[in-house]
């Protein structure tokens, strides 16, 4: 009996050692790589390097923390911080641990958006103080979320796939003279196309990297579409086109006669409309305004420039003031309008260029910022010239 009890005993011990040397296998084996990562580990070795080459068009935003303290970082054109309310979904520190560090708990976290960022983005800035410079080492990130595939790792970064397939970024840097630590997190949105997934990831990554790179800021005066263009990730890049693709599509089949459509999407607003009076008399508001650099109310402007008609009566009244600011090019022009309220009024920079072809006149109008170069100002006016029907 005891003979054939360690029999046994000697054939589970054997079972065991042999599925867990066919467990290694898999896991070990092309079937399983690729399964866990959704396409060939070189498909993304190249689109890692595709991305590093890229040169960030940076520019340093400002933060308030709180009444008294403010922190600088710095993103690439076209980014921007809001305030967020929830957690990182990187465990930060064990989530099955019942004590609380108070001095670790990051003060605060801030959500990194760009145009295409759906509502609240899952790139992350969490900001806190610590004399410790090896605050939140990778060692526990990868303790404390069991990374299925680890994509990238070192000292201060962990991209990796977990066990949902999801693409995670992991990003630590400290500043030692303000005893300050900044942890990037990220997870990528499930795209269609897995390349786009890694693609982003790695735009993200390279984001993470520029963060406190005070010394790479770009003067913007200047800009351009095409300067810009080089410096975008192919994600970023393939969202611009759809939306553009869509305006050609309006201007060569939908928009008759004063026809308008509104294409919006948080951050990112175009009004494109078609002039039927200005395509048969030949008139150009664009050019009549950088001209006559108007002044005034909508009510007072020229009786032929029907700039209020449309998009800008659905949000001011007549009798709020309408200014050029100055040329951006010989299809755009920079304008503010102000309304007029009863304790304060409020003012919004708006880019208009003018597109004319053998459809007719047609007026592009999307909010910028002051100087009329953020990214959406540089494609309206970049595509105002190049749109093709």
């Amino acid at each position: 009996m005891k003979k054939t009890y360690l029999i046994l005993l000697i054939s589970l011990f054997i079972f065991s050692c042999k599925d867990e040397a066919q467990d290694a296998d898999i896991e070990n084996s092309d079937e399983y790589e690729s399964l866990v990562l959704g396409i060939p580990q070189s498909q993304i070795d190249s689109i890692r390097d595709s991305e590093a080459r890229k040169q960030p068009i940076l520019k340093k935003v400002s933060y308030e923390l709180d009444s008294a303290t403010a922190i600088d970082v710095m993103l690439p054109v076209g980014n921007f911080l809001k305030d967020y309310s929830f957690s990182s979904k990187i465990a930060l520190t064990d989530p099955n641990s019942t004590s609380e560090n108070e001095d670790s708990e990051p003060e605060a976290v801030i959500s990194i958006q760009n145009a295409f960022s759906d509502g609240d983005s899952d790139e992350l800035l969490l900001v806190g103080k610590s004399t410790d410079p090896n605050i939140f080492p990778v060692s526990d990130i990868k303790k404390f979320n069991e990374p299925e595939k680890i994509l990238l790792e070192d000292k201060n970064a962990l991209l990796y796939v977990d066990g949902f397939g999801r693409k995670l970024m992991y990003y630590r840097q400290y500043n030692p003279t303000k005893s300050t630590y900044y942890l990037y997190t990220a997870e990528v949105p499930k795209y269609n196309d897995p390349k786009m997934q890694y693609a982003a990831l790695f735009s993200i990554y390279k984001k993470a990297q520029n963060l406190l790179a005070f010394g790479k800021e770009t003067a913007t005066e200047n800009l351009t579409w095409d300067k810009v263009k080089p410096s975008l990730s192919e994600l970023e890049l393939k969202n611009y086109n759809v939306y553009y693709t869509s305006l050609q599509k309006e201007l060569k089949y939908f928009l008759k006669n004063n026809d308008s459509v509104n294409i919006n999407k948080d951050k990112i607003q175009f009004y494109l409309y078609r002039d039927e009076d200005h395509s048969k008399n030949t008139f150009d508001q664009v050019g009549f305004l950088a001209t006559s650099q108007y002044s005034g109310v909508f009510d007072d402007l020229d009786f032929e420039n029907r700039m209020y008609s449309g998009y800008f009566s659905q949000i001011y009244d007549s009798d709020d003031e309408f200014k050029f600011i100055k040329k951006i090019s010989d299809n755009s022009i920079l304008v503010s309008v102000t309304r007029v309220g009863y304790s304060s009024n409020t003012t919004t920079n708006y880019i208009i260029s003018s597109i004319k072809n053998e459809k007719g006149q047609f007026y592009l109008i999307s909010p910028t910022n002051e100087e009329g170069n953020d990214v959406t100002a540089l494609m309206n006016d970049y595509f105002s010239k190049h749109l093709k029907i």
